[in-house]
């Protein structure tokens, strides 16, 4: 038999943290009992560890209006789909399509609009076409309504288009530092905190410089600033600002990069779990950052078993970069949990297929991940001959500006040559500590200076007392 609440159960269970305290500021149900059943939901969606059963004696209909209400009052803010109906309704213009009650809705929509919304762009596009659309049919009314809007708005507009315009050269900028280890595009800071942080601005752009501060402070380890930004658009959710589910999971996705910098392991988890609960274009990369927390807590079953549930979207992906990143923790997985004979049969397919999109993006991250697997298997002779193919102890330096700069790489080469009797030990000593001695240890690559140099005294336990007095 089917439970009596479980749809209501199943809303519950699906309402966002930043949905729930919104809806909270709105909710003052008079009616004992429904408020009562609100209280519970709220309480449920924000303290989910806590969970409360709902009193399954009430009224089924009472579920129903809370549940219906707070669809409705989601609905209203939800930006994805007033951007939907405004681009349903410029293609209706375009083909003639449009009829006169959603006409009047838009003009109902036009009368009252007041402040900056976040699909501003959109809805100013579309004012223009709907402002020729009137004029060739002669509805002079309509249209002094729609050019008076025009012309009220079109310097925020200007700006709206200017301000699209720098962000996206500064993606461009932002990003190249990451895929490139480029100098740091830092100068741009100061402007994006402005956009961010402006009052009449569309939330789309702010929403964009949001995302870049974040991307840039994640690079550079700025913490600080990093949990300032975090905390202002926290609100913004919060008041139902910039609101949609595709914001939220993508907000939380990066709430998880923010709490593993902070080493909050277990929040970084929390909002990991919030970020996958929606499949869309960006699922694979949430699912990395998720898998990320699992490896780094060692929790090597839980990040296997996540990807193997993806798998499907890994094979369906257009994002290069994301699966690079997930084919380098499925084999950093299968070899922690002894599987690394499989592991250096999917490392070698995927370098074959994809050598030239692993160069362009993040082929140190991808040749960490190969290299241990081989080293693993003892097979040093092909940790060689990819040295010798790709050079990858000359790129590796290329990296030292990094702050999580680690010479793994040249560790594990290094190593091989000696286990292949292509160098002494005495060379092979000489080399390990000249190259010991050039890293600078900080909080950003201490974790992996230790995973490494334990890594390798699994093959060579005389490495243990040599890295001990380095690392200690």
């Amino acid at each position: 038999m089917k439970p009596k609440l479980k749809v209501f159960e199943d809303f519950s269970k699906a309402l966002l943290p930043h949905e729930a305290k919104y809806l909270q500021n709105l909710g003052n149900f008079q009616e004992e009992e429904k408020q009562q059943i609100f209280q519970i939901l709220i309480q449920n969606a924000l303290q989910p560890e806590q969970e409360i059963n709902f009193n399954i004696e009430f009224d089924k209909r009472k579920y129903h209006h809370i549940k219906t209400w707070a669809e409705k009052k989601l609905q209203f803010q939800d930006v994805d789909l007033v951007a939907e109906w405004l681009l349903d309704l410029s293609k209706k213009l375009a083909l003639d399509l449009i009829t006169s009650e959603e006409e009047k809705t838009l003009i109902a929509y036009l009368k009252n609009y007041k402040n900056i919304t976040f699909n501003f762009q959109i809805f100013y596009q579309l004012m223009r076409d709907y402002r020729s659309y009137l004029l060739i049919r002669m509805r002079y009314d309509d249209h002094i309504i729609v050019s008076e809007f025009l012309e009220n708005y079109k310097k925020i507009d200007e700006r709206a288009k200017e301000i699209e315009g720098k962000l996206y050269q500064a993606t461009i900028e932002i990003t190249d530092q990451f895929t490139k280890t480029s100098e740091t595009s830092i100068y741009w800071e100061k402007w994006l905190k402005k956009v961010f942080e402006a009052e009449n601005i569309n939330g789309n752009n702010r929403y964009k410089a949001f995302i870049l501060l974040a991307f840039m402070y994640n690079t550079t380890g700025n913490l600080k600033q990093l949990q300032t930004i975090f905390d202002q658009i926290d609100e913004f959710f919060s008041q139902g600002k910039l609101y949609c589910r595709r914001l939220l999971y993508n907000y939380y996705s990066s709430r998880v990069l923010l709490h593993s910098k902070q080493r909050n392991y277990e929040t970084a988890i929390y909002y990991g779990k919030l970020s996958i609960r929606q499949r869309n274009e960006d699922t694979l990369m949430y699912v990395n950052n998720l898998v990320s927390i699992y490896l780094r807590l060692q929790q090597y079953k839980e990040a296997l078993a996540l990807l193997e549930s993806y798998n499907s979207i890994y094979e369906k992906t257009h994002n290069s970069l994301q699966r690079l990143i997930y084919i380098s923790y499925n084999l950093r997985a299968l070899n922690e949990l002894n599987l690394s004979k499989k592991a250096e049969n999917i490392g070698i397919y995927f370098l074959q297929k994809y050598e030239s999109e692993i160069f362009k993006l993040r082929w140190h991250h991808f040749f960490t991940s190969y290299l241990n697997v081989l080293f693993k298997n003892e097979n040093y002779a092909a940790i060689l001959n990819l040295e010798k193919k790709f050079g990858l102890k000359a790129l590796e330096i290329g990296r030292r500006k990094s702050s999580d700069y680690v010479p793994n790489l040249s560790w594990l080469i290094t190593t091989a040559s000696f286990l292949e009797n292509k160098i002494s030990k005495e060379q092979f000593m000489e080399i390990l500590k000249d190259s010991l001695a050039s890293v600078t240890r900080n909080d950003n690559n201490s974790f992996l200076l230790q995973e490494n140099a334990d890594l390798l005294a699994k093959n060579l336990p005389e490495l243990k007392i040599l890295f001990k007095s380095y690392l200690t």
